[in-house]
């Protein structure tokens, strides 16, 4: 990434963003969606942007639930993974802020592409199965797709779409059978999955990361 492309933050509509511009926009700009994970916030993802292109608009959105000074959630943490209808409401929201801005911007992208990490990347498979038109690329870093997700009415749209799946083997925070599950029923749904893990834990391997710019270039 082109280290002279700064960042900048903005709040709109009760939504705190930090945003990347490229050094030239047009027509075809493609928009990313950086989701971070639990007690996480919109600033710490950007080291994992270094392999992208620098032509993405690149969008990260504080999550809004604070659990202490910097640290934010999508959802309380609970023994069960709230149920698809939860993350409708979460990401109708989010849309809205999202959508001001780019009202703001005159910017109209058709789809967004979207990186997750942990949490985030649940996020991020939300937002395909809610949105599948809106959905370009999906990067989840060590998430998953939670279970009772996979019977919901909303899924439709998998048919093609490009999904790039990391984990480690070694993570305790969510187990790579939980990744390795995920990228198997999105294969029956039809989407293009390229798997990538390493003997780590909870994080993103550098064999990962030169995947994940290679997947988004």
């Amino acid at each position: 990434m082109d280290s002279t492309l700064s960042t900048q933050k903005i709040y709109v509509a009760d939504w705190t963003f930090r945003v990347r511009f490229p050094s030239t926009m047009g027509e075809k700009t493609k928009i990313l969606l950086l989701l971070h994970g639990h007690l996480g916030n919109e600033d710490v993802m950007w080291i994992l942007t270094r392999p992208l292109p620098d032509d993405l608009v690149i969008l990260s959105p504080r999550a809004p639930v604070k659990f202490g000074a910097n640290q934010f959630s999508w959802h309380k943490i609970n023994d069960d993974w709230p149920n698809i209808d939860a993350y409708q409401d979460i990401l109708s929201k989010l849309m809205v802020g999202i959508n001001e801005w780019l009202e703001q911007k005159q910017f109209h992208p058709h789809q967004f592409d979207l990186m997750g990490f942990s949490q985030g990347a649940v996020v991020a498979y939300a937002f395909s199965i809610l949105y599948p038109a809106r959905a370009g690329r999906v990067a989840a870093l060590a998430g998953f797709i939670p279970n009772n997700w996979k019977n919901s009415p909303q899924i439709s749209g998998f048919e093609g779409k490009q999904f790039y799946i990391a984990h480690g083997v070694k993570d305790t925070i969510i187990p790579i059978e939980k990744a390795r599950r995920s990228a198997d029923w999105l294969k029956e749904q039809g989407a293009q999955v390229s798997f990538c893990e390493a003997d780590i834990g909870h994080k993103l391997s550098a064999n990962c990361f030169k995947g994940l710019g290679e997947f988004f270039s």
